[in-house]
């Protein structure tokens, strides 16, 4: 018993487990994935930010360097200023008011502001440097200054003539020039753009147009585009810092190993930068110059372990709940089946002394399974009493047999000297009644068998019906059976019951014109058997009923009456189903209704016998199945009148 416990017990664990290993596996792949989700997530949005930061700088710088390019095209387009530039004078002094118109007209540009006038919280306005150094070809050349100033204003280029970048322009070698450099009282950090100024008439070079800017200017642009870790890089061709929150300005950074990495023209790749991985994202101006923002990728990662930590803390409360809800719902399920089981291993239930008890878990299935389980004990408990019952009856129908019988051997050795006497004393016709009545019994008995050959039980009925028509002086009996179902097997002693009924009390108290005719037909996978006579007759609705309501285990006494007749009798007139107690008639004590019990106890409750109704006499069949009887090969033989 603590075995069979042990058992049922291990259902609760044999749910509880993988169950619980499921929903483990459910949480922690979501758990894991929406960490992994979030992660993804906040991580593009501070690459996004710091892209965001890298373009926003990149388009501000660009616009500051397009207004400078657009104050010296303007410069190198201007008609007025170009007649300036060109005009000749026969004495210097002839052109000092073309001088102030130009100085006037190149103070006013410098007056343009890069970030209208203010940036980054910086009061002081940042202008543009605007400057002319003038080729000897220009009429106003006698009058400029011998010394170059970077400020606004008009000079000679002598002191520019050893500048790389004004040999780059006056050899045509460039289009423009960009460069840093600290210039001026207060030695500012500078951007210089210049261009060459060509004349329109013949070509000549009359002079180059600087435009400065103070890195001041852009310094705003920086500020407003903070990073929260890292720094921009703005270089020049060279490699060098023109502005930075790291380096000085004209720092060397073309030996940086990000620097010297960022060969194209823009992109982004990773590099150790004092140690820890770093971000460095890179644009290319149309000057060539460079801007690069290098952010550490641990400011990528920043909410990486907040988010898995939040996230493994989630899956554990999840988990939790989830265990405390899932214990609940497995106890609640288990325990009520471990209890019935439980029950039904009780030695009373087993017995059914007690029935099963009845629980009520709340769980519709599981109080659904344990009604049903008891239903069907007690449906088992009836079965069970059904079967004991009719096998009581079976063993009792064959007592009953056995005690009809005789002595065989005793019996047969009688007849066979009964019939050797009268064959001495030249009695031939005693002699034939003598051997067909043995081979009557010997039919009969069968050896004790209950099935036998339709051929057999034929010859059996044929045997009796012989004898009644030595008894009788006006009885006609016509057998009918195809040669094909002389073979099936069918249950012994059948038909010589119905066919002494039909004598006994079809045919009472009437000598003449009587006729018996037997037949047997295959319907499906059933046999019939009929039995017709053209005695009295009765109600075969009336016999009908009287077979199926009359219950089994019944054994009392019971008349061979004939109900309903052609003249209109009673009931009590009717042929009765004659029972073993029955000894008025000369009954063999196997009547029509302990035909119908044997046939239900050993074929079922779907065979039987059955009246059928008939203008004359009385039809009765006996329906069995149909069993072919393959060790049997009887040579064909066709009864018909006998």
């Amino acid at each position: 018993m603590h075995g069979r416990f042990g058992h049922s017990a291990g259902l609760l664990s044999r749910l509880r487990l993988p169950i619980f290993v499921l929903i483990v596996v459910i949480i922690a792949f979501f758990a894991t994935a929406a960490s992994y989700i979030l992660i993804r997530v906040q991580n593009d949005h501070t690459r996004d930010t710091a892209e965001q930061s890298m373009k926003f700088v990149y388009r501000n710088i660009w616009y500051q360097f397009d207004t400078m390019n657009n104050v010296a095209a303007f410069i190198l387009s201007n008609p007025s200023i170009e007649g300036l530039l060109e005009s000749e004078y026969p004495a210097a002094y002839e052109a000092v008011d073309d001088f102030f118109a130009l100085q006037t007209n190149l103070q006013n540009l410098s007056l343009l502001s890069l970030l209208n006038g203010q940036g980054g919280g910086r009061v002081p306005t940042r202008s543009y440097v605007v400057s002319i150094a003038l080729e000897p070809s220009s009429g106003l050349y006698a009058m400029a200054p011998d010394r170059y100033d970077p400020s606004t204003g008009i000079y000679k280029s002598i002191d520019l003539r050893s500048q790389d970048w004004y040999r780059n322009l006056s050899e045509g070698r460039r289009q423009a020039e960009w460069w840093g450099q600290r210039a001026g009282a207060f030695n500012p950090a500078m951007i210089y753009a210049a261009r060459k100024k060509t004349s329109i008439k013949d070509g000549r070079h009359i002079g180059t147009v600087v435009v400065g800017a103070d890195t001041g200017s852009i310094r705003s642009i920086f500020e407003n585009a903070k990073l929260a870790k890292g720094y921009h890089l703005l270089l020049d061709e060279s490699d060098r810092v023109i502005f930075s929150e790291r380096y000085p300005f004209l720092t060397p950074a073309g030996e940086l190993p990000y620097v010297s990495a960022a060969l194209d023209a823009s992109g982004s790749l990773v590099r150790k930068i004092d140690g820890e991985p770093h971000r460095v994202m890179y644009e290319t101006f149309a000057n060539g110059w460079k801007l690069l923002t290098v952010v550490p990728e641990s400011h990528f990662n920043q909410y990486t372990f907040a988010i898995s930590a939040i996230g493994a803390a989630t899956a554990v409360v999840a988990l939790l709940i989830a265990g405390f809800i899932l214990n609940r719902i497995v106890v609640r399920v288990t325990v009520p089946i471990t209890r019935l089981v439980g029950a039904m291993q009780r030695p009373e239930v087993l017995a059914f002394k007690e029935p099963l008890p009845a629980q009520s878990s709340g769980i519709y299935e599981v109080d659904e399974l344990g009604q049903k389980f008891a239903t069907m004990l007690v449906t088992l408990h009836g079965l069970i009493e059904k079967s004991f019952a009719e096998e009581i009856e079976r063993r009792q129908l064959q007592l009953e047999l056995l005690q009809a019988q005789i002595n065989p051997h005793f019996l047969y050795n009688t007849l066979d000297l009964i019939n050797c006497r009268a064959i001495l004393s030249g009695d031939k016709e005693t002699g034939g009644i003598v051997r067909a009545l043995a081979n009557m019994l010997r039919y009969g008995l069968n050896r004790g068998q209950t099935w036998i050959s339709l051929e057999g039980e034929i010859r059996h009925v044929e045997a009796y019906l012989h004898i009644q028509r030595l008894l009788m002086d006006d009885l006609a009996v016509d057998i009918r059976v195809p040669d094909d179902l002389l073979s099936a097997s069918m249950l012994h002693f059948c038909l010589q019951p119905l066919a002494e009924n039909a004598i006994v009390h079809g045919f009472a108290g009437r000598t003449e014109g009587c006729r018996i005719a037997i037949e047997a037909r295959l319907d499906g996978i059933s046999l019939r058997l009929r039995v017709q006579d053209n005695g009295v007759g009765c109600d075969a609705e009336a016999m009908n009923r009287m077979l199926e309501e009359r219950p089994i285990e019944e054994k009392g006494n019971e008349a061979d009456d004939r109900g309903a007749s052609e003249a209109g009798g009673t009931p009590a007139e009717s042929p009765a189903l004659a029972s073993p107690s029955n000894k008025d008639g000369g009954s063999s004590g196997y009547g029509t209704l302990n035909v119908h019990r044997r046939i239900r106890l050993y074929c079922g409750e779907a065979f039987g016998l059955k009246y059928v109704q008939t203008a004359e006499g009385t039809c009765v069949e006996a329906v069995l199945p149909f069993r072919p009887n393959l060790n049997a090969s009887p040579a064909p033989r066709r009864y018909e009148h006998v």
